[in-house]
């Protein structure tokens, strides 16, 4: 077998394995949009002022912007026919990190004062990072 070959079964066994230990229930929420149906999840937030939200995170806007589609105006998203699972954060866009972690200069100073959490949103980047987050309000409070 060829490497390539051998890193794109690893690949596929990791991705297969990330898939099957995330718990998904099946009273998640689903919703229908242009291009295919999205699972999100409930979330409770410990406040006294807003109740739970509904999330549904990473999800695409437009096409990944990278080979031919590099530096060119954004293209809609690529459609998808099974139910994509929108419970975690897509990658964000490439920046320069130090150590580790954004420089403080970047960022607001109510940020610095939980840089290690901030910057552990920054590990996962990659130029395919035209991702949204969406917060839907619940009527249960």
């Amino acid at each position: 077998m060829d490497l390539p070959f051998l890193c794109w079964i690893l690949g596929l066994a990791l991705h297969a394995q990330l898939a099957a230990s995330q718990k998904l229930d099946e009273t998640d929420p689903v919703v229908t949009t242009t291009y295919g149906k999205l699972r999100g999840f409930k979330k409770e937030l410990n406040n006294e002022i807003l109740g739970p939200v509904i999330q549904f995170l990473g999800v695409p806007y437009a096409a990944p912007p990278t080979g031919e589609r590099r530096f060119q105006p954004p293209e809609p998203p690529i459609s998808w026919s099974d139910i994509r699972n929108a419970t975690q954060f897509g990658p964000v866009c490439p920046q320069t990190l130090l150590e580790g972690r954004l420089p403080d200069v970047m960022l607001p100073v109510w940020f610095t004062n939980s840089i290690e959490v901030v910057s552990s949103y920054v590990q996962d980047q990659s130029e395919d990072c035209l991702f949204l987050n969406i917060y839907v309000p619940t009527e249960d409070e």
